[in-house]
């Protein structure tokens, strides 16, 4: 009972604080756009074999009887945000023998022309490795920041070098939030993409601290959500928001009927 009720405790602190904004931009007087209206898919688009509204949540999900030989994606249609806080509750289920399940949160991304596959920042999550439950990984690159990471990448002879500055959680802290995603709870995503200052945090704790030194990278772009290719697996999304920062607030589209705005 004890353990039952520090956990409720601890579960209503996280959501206090998911919704407060207190992690980096808590000021009040700039607008909270809503990307997901909690009904439909209006404002996003993506494959509906894949996509759907199940419970109140963006739902991506893939079968055994219809594996995908690709990833696939559901594309945010209200603006290209540059400066920004992004947050969204997940969660995901792995419904196959090898307990895997991948998904992601892209932003300052774009989609491919010729392949149609999203590219760009992704913040991962992963059923089956914890490194990878609020990593930094993107295309061109890979893998930039396993979660817990603190790093810095740039380029040298036209070669991307990862540098570890230092720990952002303990193995035990990451070992938390990934045994609550493999219980099939629900957990809350923040991405802060500030300049070249990236950083992903799950439940509150920053999972990874990434400067990107190279300048060549997209500083705004779309934002998608991504099923991975694979075994059969289901993901999760609710409550999406973005806060933009008041540098770059163009960023952001204007209120229209695929998304709201709140003070």
């Amino acid at each position: 009972m004890e353990k039952r009720t520090r956990a409720l405790i601890l579960a209503a602190a996280a959501s206090l604080a998911f919704f407060g904004w207190p992690i980096a931009h808590g000021r009040t007087d700039v607008e909270v756009q809503t990307l997901f209206n909690g009904k439909d898919l209006t404002g996003w688009d993506g494959d509906r074999d894949v996509w759907s509204v199940q419970a109140g949540a963006i739902t991506g999900q893939t079968t055994a009887q219809n594996p995908r030989k690709e990833n696939t994606f559901l594309v945010w249609q209200g603006g290209n945000p540059a400066n920004f806080e992004l947050r969204a509750s997940f969660r995901m289920v792995a419904k196959n023998d090898k307990n895997f399940a991948n998904s992601g949160i892209y932003y300052r991304s774009r989609v491919d022309a010729a392949s149609k596959q999203v590219v760009g920042y992704q913040g991962d999550m992963d059923a089956s490795l914890p490194d990878y439950l609020g990593a930094l990984y993107e295309d061109d690159r890979g893998t930039i920041a396993k979660s817990g990471q603190r790093v810095r990448v740039f380029c040298s002879d036209g070669k991307p070098k990862i540098e570890i500055l230092g720990q952002t959680a303990s193995a035990a802290e990451i070992g938390g939030l990934f045994a609550e995603l493999n219980a099939g709870h629900w957990l809350h995503y923040v991405i802060i993409a500030e300049n070249n200052h990236l950083r992903h945090y799950i439940n509150g704790r920053l999972t990874a601290d990434v400067t990107d030194g190279d300048d060549t990278k997209p500083k705004s772009g779309i934002i998608a959500l991504q099923v991975h290719h694979g075994a059969a697996m289901l993901v999760q999304f609710k409550d999406i928001q973005v806060k933009p920062l008041q540098s770059t607030r163009s960023g952001l589209s204007a209120t229209t009927n695929n998304a709201t705005t709140a003070q």
